[in-house]
């Protein structure tokens, strides 16, 4: 039977901007007057967003403990020992902060006559094409170091041939209490083939220190930090010349001050006084006066 055994790992995890990717999504529901239209009136879809399963991946230092296993033998399991899967959980938080969610992978082995071979999505591992699956709290617990969350997810198998899953979670030392059910049917894929990055606070030397010290930084040359382009050198970007077809730079008068734009009678005062070569194009010279008095004259 391959896969022979299935393990299922869960862990809790923090991760404030993809709660409120999520969250602010949700948020679109509640709108009293969306173009006039009542949003509110929905009900539920709310909800949708923070229903939906995050497929994605992540860096590994979200997660606040570790891992809880659950274990499916193929050779021995029926078919309708996998219609309900419940795993009970009790996590000792190795950090301190907010839980928004529970963190799902998982690892199979192909149990043959001569080896054994494991096959891996755990964020730790090389990315396959399932990813992770991350499930959000509908409101974030905060825990400490040292605390435990337990609880439950229920896996229940569906007519469309999957799970919905149902979680419940509680802080034991506080009594905070969380919940969510979600629908395995719908996630939300946000993967983007980037490498994920770190959570706040992961750095145990100065990020700025760092840039600054390993980047070949001139004040001539600019500098080139992961990636970073060097620094711009204005001329390029502003130009000059007669190959120049435009700028945006508003001219000075001839008394070293903006031209004063103000209307008076149809045409603007002070735009004769602009410099005459703020324009140059194909080798004609169109002065701002000019411009000015021909939204003179529209106006």
């Amino acid at each position: 039977m391959f896969p022979t055994i299935g393990d299922v790992h869960l862990a809790p995890f923090t991760d404030e901007q993809l709660y409120m990717e999520q969250f602010t999504k949700a948020n679109f529901w509640y709108q009293p007057s969306f173009h006039g239209v009542d949003l509110s009136a929905c009900g539920g879809q709310q909800w949708m967003s923070i229903s939906a399963p995050i497929v994605d991946t992540f860096d590994i230092r979200i997660l606040m403990a570790k891992s809880v296993k659950y274990t499916v033998n193929f050779l021995e399991a029926k078919e309708e020992d996998l219609y309900r899967i419940e795993i009970p959980f009790k996590f000792h938080m190795m950090h301190s902060g907010l839980v928004h969610g529970l963190a799902f992978w998982f690892d199979v082995a192909f149990v043959g006559s001569s080896m054994t071979v494991w096959l891996s999505t755990a964020p730790t591992e090389p990315l396959t094409h399932w990813y992770q699956v991350r499930c959000l709290l509908q409101s974030p617990l905060f825990t400490k170091a040292g605390d435990t969350l337990s609880g439950t997810a229920v896996l229940m198998a569906n007519k469309r041939q999957s799970y919905d899953i149902s979680i419940v979670a509680q802080v034991d030392q506080t009594g905070s209490k969380s919940s969510n059910l979600l629908d395995l049917k719908n996630p939300f894929f946000r993967y983007t083939g980037t490498t994920p990055n770190p959570p706040p606070g992961s750095h145990y030397t100065s990020p700025s220190e760092n840039m600054w010290n390993t980047g070949a930084y001139s004040m001539g040359q600019g500098m080139a930090v992961s990636g970073m382009p060097a620094a711009y050198d204005l001329s390029t970007v502003i130009g000059s010349g007669p190959s120049v077809s435009h700028n945006n730079l508003i001219p000075l008068g001839t008394n070293r001050t903006p031209p004063d734009f103000s209307t008076s009678n149809g045409t603007y005062s002070g735009a004769e006084h602009a410099s005459p070569v703020s324009t140059v194009h194909t080798g004609r010279v169109s002065s701002y006066s000019h411009c000015a008095h021909m939204l003179g004259d529209v106006v």
